[in-house]
């Protein structure tokens, strides 16, 4: 995988591990990177949950860009991006879980198969979010740090930071209360370091 990745122009950080063989598809011009020490569950085993599929990333423009952190992990993860996808640190994307920014088929019937006419929208998905198993991720949306998105969701719009959301279509159940050092890496330090005395 490292030697088809260094050949296709896909940058791996160092210390990425595979189970079994993940797919890539890179149109030209286009950007894939990954950060550090990213794991990629393709095989059946590697993920008790049940994976079933390899994990899937790919561009579909000449212009797309996927910027992965460091230290996330994909468990028979889809991807593919025609505008942008920024992920930050420590994103844990569940099993069999699919995110998108662009609709793969135009909306009139008689353009279905002309890919100038798909509409894109860049997605972002900020450090340390867990997707958890068959989640989808569509076109435009931001989801803000710590935010856990529950099995089988669809996410359609922004998720807040600090958030517990599920559903179709995905929504707030509540906020988690962020540990006192990562609460100060967001500058709420004093007020729950107040609250926990």
């Amino acid at each position: 995988m490292f030697l088809f990745c260094r050949l296709y122009g896909v940058r791996l950080g160092a210390g990425c591990r595979f189970w079994d063989r993940a797919v890539f598809y890179k149109e030209v011009g286009s950007t894939i990177q990954f950060g550090d020490g990213c794991v990629f569950r393709s095989d059946l085993e590697s993920n008790l949950i049940g994976v079933n599929r390899a994990c899937i990333v790919s561009t579909h423009s000449n212009h797309a860009t996927i910027s992965i952190g460091n230290g996330c992990g994909f468990s028979g993860a889809s991807i593919g991006i025609k505008d942008s996808l920024q992920m930050g640190d420590n994103v844990q994307v569940g099993a069999n879980s699919y995110i998108t920014d662009f609709d793969w088929h135009a909306m009139d019937p008689a353009d279905r198969d002309n890919p100038d006419l798909i509409s894109a929208s860049g997605v972002k998905i900020e450090d340390n979010v867990w997707l958890g198993l068959n989640c989808v991720v569509l076109k435009g949306v931001t989801i803000g740090a710590n935010s856990i998105i529950g099995a089988g969701s669809v996410v359609t719009k922004d998720v807040p930071v600090n958030s517990i959301c599920a559903g179709n279509p995905c929504r707030v159940l509540r906020t988690i209360e962020p540990p006192i050092e990562v609460a100060s890496q967001i500058g709420l330090g004093e007020q729950t370091g107040a609250r926990n005395k």
